[in-house]
């Protein structure tokens, strides 16, 4: 299961972040890393951006990374 099957108000137990290094390390300062709990707060029209919250962080994300970032629906 990954961020892009969670719905609007769910939340999930992030499992693996399968992306590039650099971005790996960018999501890590933003609380995307293994063992955090990310929220979904919003999701665009065509399901093309997803707004997440991350212990206190906000950030939008594309589909394709999204769909990178292994959770675990809580």
């Amino acid at each position: 299961m990954n961020i892009t099957d969670l719905k609007r108000g769910d939340r999930g137990i992030v499992t693996a972040v399968e992306v590039a290094p650099r971005l790996k390390e960018r999501l890590r300062t933003l609380n995307v890393r293994s063992g955090c709990v990310v929220r979904v707060l919003k999701v665009s029209f065509f399901k093309k951006t997803y707004l997440l919250q991350a212990s206190g962080s906000r950030l939008a994300v594309s589909k394709e990374v999204a769909s990178c970032v292994g959770v675990r629906k809580v």
